[in-house]
């Protein structure tokens, strides 16, 4: 039953009230689903953009090594358009000697020699000279045409890599606009919740003007809520935090952990407690971490307790802040018995550190 004080309020103003508190905790639900959803999508596009910085350095640095080839190529042709003109240019000179050697001149110099081993010797010569020369100059113009093949093939790689550049680029900026579009998205979420918020405390302060008896309403109003205890919430057991919340590296290993929880060292047997009142949601084996059990807290929030032993409660079970859920039992890749512990909201693991006191 609902009583009033005098002349304060009437039936209408406490259902208006109730109908107004009902659809603002909707909207706040509402806003945390959709600031759950535009995280999770921020989340995608970050890693998207963080690997497109990567492609972008990995093509930057290959650009600049087949910029550097490019250029020591380009040296290498020109050196050797350089001795190639050298070599024609020495051997015109000789072709022209030869030439000025013909006729008389010539003949003295092939038959000067007493001997026609000497005759032999000195066509020998001339024909050498002649044939070395452009052996040469071919060698280099297979040389320049291998540079020149090598320096195409080069260019092809260069354009390939800056066409790759410039779509990345275009993609980049593309998830930079969406990054900008989702933040703003998630400022006006956060807005509305924080709107939400206040406007729920407003209407509890509001309902403090009416004398409610029925209880029913009364917990509506005034029930505390997980978020509500953020700081202040009890520890499930008594004992060392031994593994943080967040990245770990491992000891034994070069490996590096995400810990989605804590884990809290504590005697074998020790009893394990529901850090705030709510309904038991799952009780079963979970491979790695033993018996496990989960609290629905409201709100989509939960909590996990895991490495449980002689379980006291089943699921649908409705429990009370530290009531006994079980206790501490075996812990199969830990050195010491303990508990392992998460807090989640939605599906978002939450530093417990944050939300207990004590730790």
């Amino acid at each position: 039953m609902i009583s009033f004080s005098a002349g304060a309020s009437t039936p209408t103003d406490v259902n208006t009230l109730t109908k107004d508190f009902e659809n603002t905790k909707q909207k706040l639900e509402e806003a945390e689903v959709k600031q759950r959803q535009v995280l999770s999508a921020l989340y995608q596009v970050n890693k998207k953009v963080k690997k497109i910085v990567t492609e972008k350095g990995n093509l930057s640095q290959q650009r600049a090594y087949l910029e550097v080839n490019n250029r020591i190529l380009g040296q290498k042709i020109t050196e050797l358009e350089e001795r190639t003109k050298s070599q024609r240019a020495m051997l015109a000179e000789r072709l022209k000697a030869i030439y000025k050697l013909g006729g008389p001149s010539l003949a003295r110099f092939l038959f000067s020699s007493n001997s026609s081993a000497s005759l032999e010797r000195n066509l020998k010569i001339l024909g050498f000279v002649a044939g070395r020369d452009v052996e040469v100059i071919r060698n280099y113009s297979r040389d320049l045409k291998d540079l020149d093949t090598k320096k195409k093939a080069l260019a092809v790689r260069l354009e390939k890599i800056k066409n790759l550049e410039t779509q990345i680029a275009q993609q980049e900026k593309l998830l930079r606009s969406e990054q900008v579009m989702k933040n703003k998205l998630l400022d006006g979420i956060r807005k509305s919740r924080l709107f939400a918020l206040n406007k729920i405390q407003g209407l509890r302060e509001k309902s403090l003007h009416f004398n409610i008896d029925d209880a029913g309403v009364f917990d509506l109003l005034f029930k505390a809520s997980f978020s509500d205890q953020k700081g202040n919430l009890p520890l499930p057991l008594q004992g060392v935090v031994t593994r943080k919340f967040g990245l770990m590296k491992g000891q034994d290993q070069p490996y590096t952990f995400n810990n989605k929880g804590i884990y809290i060292s504590a005697a074998k047997g020790s009893e394990i407690k529901s850090i705030f009142g709510g309904r038991v949601s799952f009780v079963g084996s979970v491979p790695g971490f033993g018996q496990t059990l989960i609290v629905d807290h409201g709100d989509h929030y939960y909590s996990v307790y895991s490495h449980a032993d002689a379980v006291k409660v089943q699921e649908g079970d409705e429990v009370t802040q530290a009531q006994v859920l079980a206790q501490v039992g075996d812990v199969a890749f830990e050195s010491n018995p303990g508990l392992y512990f998460e807090i989640r909201h939605f599906s978002e693991p939450y530093d417990p550190q944050l939300w207990m006191k004590g730790l």
